[in-house]
């Protein structure tokens, strides 16, 4: 039987700590669900001989320990003891990962592990779902004692991973050389990429919805176990806002989501949430579901004067962490609508959801820009210099709005992503398809550039 195994990304992130020296602790934030305690006991697993697993959540005798907890001398013994317990009879680093999860819900564990890294005794990983607030809606600050590692979604790359097995990464290397030398890719592995995109967009990328996927070939399945995060996200809104009036604003700001999309501007706004409502009755609400982790501002470039922050306005788009969880929000119907093509308008807001997801797995932040009649639909830098992106749902790839950019802004790259094969006719514009955009790393994008490599073959 063929045993589904998760590769993710970031534990090479995890092995550089880890062979690093021992001044920093670590604190792997992210979303509920997206397998942050997973890969950390597998990373313990394989690289150290004991992993000493505590849950704030679950293990209510160790929280209110550590509440209790005078001084770092008493919380390396409660650890000690906790591990006999465990038949673990060292804690110190070169042995043993000690693993506090759901930190978030322990203040006292969270302000500890600055003295306790300190020590340079022990190698620490703490991790949580809601690690951007706290019970009552603070920030929490760990100091520089302590490094932060950012945990998403699974992305495209890793979804193959689970779903073809690690022998994928032959194919993909095959694309890579193709696209670099210039040439479109071969219509059998463009075809099966392409169908690869439609499934991730209808599963998505949180690993237990995946797995699910791939185990059953059921999208009801699938259905049920995206539904299950999303009321989960509910559940932690009316857990852990911090008044009942906050509760009921970011659930509606939440639930509103997919809402946004409907229209033919995708800017959010207020009074779709709530019919003439405006951006002060909702308070915190949207920072709040940011801080989460659960969605995802873009914001709207304002100029062009210094950086993409330096022109950042006060009009956004929200996208959420997961395109699969977005289908779910949709509705059932939509499973039908996407699996036979029959989405119409909202196919474009849809492929949007999936390019900013993809933008987000490249560590980047979310812009857009509207001009006259024209928006496009994404923003990069690169270098300094801006690249426009223009997002295509199939194989209708005429780009107006992307055309009038370049006659007005002149950049150097501009990228349009769509359905179809790769194509770098045009001195400016790259067209690429989703597959290839999320495969390939921004300077790898950048080299696929046909003027780029002009330039490059003049400097030879």
């Amino acid at each position: 039987m063929w045993v589904i195994t998760m590769k993710r990304k970031i534990y090479q992130d995890l092995l550089d700590w880890k062979n690093q020296n021992l001044k920093q602790s670590l604190l792997v934030k992210g979303a509920r669900q997206v397998g942050k305690t997973y890969i950390i006991k597998e990373f313990g697993k394989q690289e150290f001989k004991h992993v000493l697993y505590l849950n704030f959540e679950d293990q209510l005798d160790l929280r209110k320990a550590f509440d209790d907890m005078p001084n770092p001398k008493e919380a390396v013994q409660t650890l000690q003891a906790f591990a006999i317990t465990q038949n673990i009879f060292t804690i110190d680093g070169q042995e043993t990962l000690i693993f506090l999860d759901e930190i978030q819900l322990c203040k006292r564990a969270y302000s500890l592990l600055k003295p306790l890294t300190e020590t340079k005794r022990y190698r620490i990983i703490a991790s949580g779902s809601l690690l951007g607030i706290n019970l009552h809606g603070d920030y929490l600050d760990p100091g520089p004692t302590v490094k932060h590692l950012e945990m998403l979604p699974m992305d495209f790359e890793e979804f193959l991973w689970a779903r073809r097995g690690e022998s994928i990464d032959s194919v993909i290397q095959l694309i890579k050389q193709v696209a670099f030398q210039g040439e479109m890719i071969p219509l059998a592995l463009h075809s099966t990429f392409n169908q690869d995109i439609k499934d991730y967009i209808l599963v998505g990328g949180m690993p237990q919805v995946v797995h699910q996927f791939i185990q059953t070939n059921n999208l009801g399945e699938v259905f049920l176990a995206q539904e299950a995060i999303v009321s989960l996200y509910r559940s932690d809104i009316q857990q852990y806002q911090s008044s009942v009036d906050n509760k009921i604003k970011t659930l509606q700001c939440f639930d509103s989501i997919p809402h946004q999309f409907a229209k033919d501007n995708h800017r959010f706004i207020y009074s779709v949430v709530e019919e003439k409502k405006t951006a002060r009755h909702f308070g915190n609400a949207l920072d709040w579901l940011e801080r989460t982790g659960n969605a995802q501002k873009c914001y709207h470039i304002d100029h062009f004067r210094g950086s993409l922050m330096n022109g950042k306005g006060t009009m956004f788009k929200l996208y959420m962490n997961d395109i699969g969880l977005l289908v779910s929000m949709l509705g059932k119907e939509y499973i039908y609508r996407i699996q036979n093509d029959e989405l119409g308008l909202f196919k474009g807001a849809l492929y949007e959801q999936l390019l900013a997801q993809m933008i987000m797995a490249k560590k980047e932040k979310l812009y857009y820009t509207r001009f006259s009649d024209y928006e496009i639909d994404f923003l990069m830098e690169y270098e300094g210099a801006i690249v426009p992106i223009e997002c295509k749902s199939g194989g209708n790839t005429k780009s107006q709005s992307l055309q009038q950019y370049i006659k007005k802004f002149q950049p150097t790259l501009a990228w349009k992503i769509s359905s179809n094969n790769i194509n770098g006719e045009n001195p400016i514009m790259l067209a690429i398809p989703h597959y290839l955009f999320a495969l390939c790393s921004i300077l790898e994008l950048v080299k696929l550039h046909p003027l780029v490599k002009d330039l490059r073959s003049t400097k030879q």
